[in-house]
């Protein structure tokens, strides 16, 4: 695979890793927007590109355990974008691979590219964890994660920190993130469709939110700012939300009076446990499980994007309101719903 090369010295590059994905996708289409020569890393298993068939970009198979075949799909790329991960999975060792082993594997490669301009991160709010008090955590916060997944991006954000003396690094931790093409979200529309609000061991509980192409734009800009080097980011929306209220608007939107369904921790610990013991027998990873479970129940997922307002004015520019009804006609029209 030959590296980058163009005829205008002008024209950015850019690697991105998840682009098959929900906010892999998206970012690449505003790559490709603001003039960005692209090309996407995909692993040699996967059959299809995804959010990405059709694209103009440039796809090249590697794998994320050979630091040889990420050397030259990185090519000179001005810019990388490393969103892939794993989120789920059946045991702790593919967290460790998807999120820590990979992004090490990565940064080894990215440290031969001179051009490369800047190494994007994506986290997560999980990273750090839930807030304790109630009040949005930020950069500051100390970081306890409550899950494995949690526990493997903050082991990447560290392996990232360590490779911060040869490479350009940001790092951003999202929260929630919602939107069209995005399947994790959907339940929230299927329960309001069926005239019911899901309240996971408590009724009331905060979140912090993120409209999925609202992501795209904060990694772009933030991983093109030059204030931003060596730095890490929470991006949300500035305000939290109250998880029922927000389920309110949906089933109003679904045209659905919605009420409030309530499962105990007990019964959701109990159905996470039989849960995992069913998926033995099965090839994916359980659907509800006793870590699942433990994120549910927090009161308060909530984080503060203030730094990154300060550091380079972004700033979230879609309401949830809107957010969520472009959500949920996307659904319809896509057959999801």
């Amino acid at each position: 695979m030959k590296p980058f090369t163009s005829g205008d010295i002008s024209i950015p590059t850019a690697l991105v890793t998840g682009g098959t994905g929900f906010v892999g996708s998206h970012t690449i289409e505003l790559l490709l927007q603001r003039g960005f020569q692209v090309r996407c890393l995909v692993r040699r298993t996967r059959s299809n590109l995804g959010w990405a068939e059709g694209l103009p970009i440039e796809i090249v198979r590697g794998s994320y355990y050979d630091v040889d075949s990420l050397r030259e799909a990185i090519g000179s790329a001005d810019y990388i974008f490393h969103i892939a991960g794993v989120t789920k999975a059946r045991k702790p060792r593919e967290y460790s691979n998807g999120n820590v082993l990979s992004t090490r594997n990565l940064l080894e490669a990215a440290a031969t590219d001179s051009k490369l301009k800047k190494f994007c991160f994506i986290s997560s709010l999980t990273a750090t964890g839930p807030s304790i008090d109630g009040k949005p955590v930020d950069e500051n916060s100390p970081c306890n994660p409550i899950t494995t997944y949690g526990v493997t991006k903050l082991e990447a954000e560290t392996v990232c920190q360590l490779h911060a003396n040869r490479i350009p690094i940001v790092i951003l931790r999202p929260p929630a993130v919602y939107g069209p093409r995005d399947q994790d979200s959907l339940s929230i529309f299927q329960w309001a469709s069926n005239g019911y609000i899901p309240a996971m061991g408590d009724k009331e509980k905060t979140v912090s939110l993120i409209y999925g192409s609202e992501l795209a734009r904060a990694i772009v800009e933030a991983t093109v700012s030059e204030r931003t080097t060596g730095e890490t980011y929470f991006v949300a929306d500035p305000k939290a939300y109250s998880f029922s209220e927000t389920m309110a608007k949906v089933a109003s939107m679904v045209g659905k009076r919605a009420r409030t369904l309530v499962f105990p921790k007990w019964l959701l610990y109990g159905l996470a446990g039989i849960s995992e013991a069913a998926s033995v027998f099965q090839s994916k990873p359980p659907v509800l499980n006793i870590e699942k479970v433990r994120d549910l129940v927090q009161k308060s997922w909530v984080c503060s994007p203030r730094k990154l307002e300060d550091h380079i004015g972004f700033r979230t520019q879609v309401s949830i309101e809107d957010g969520l009804r472009r959500t949920l006609e996307w659904y319809k029209e896509y057959g999801w719903l």
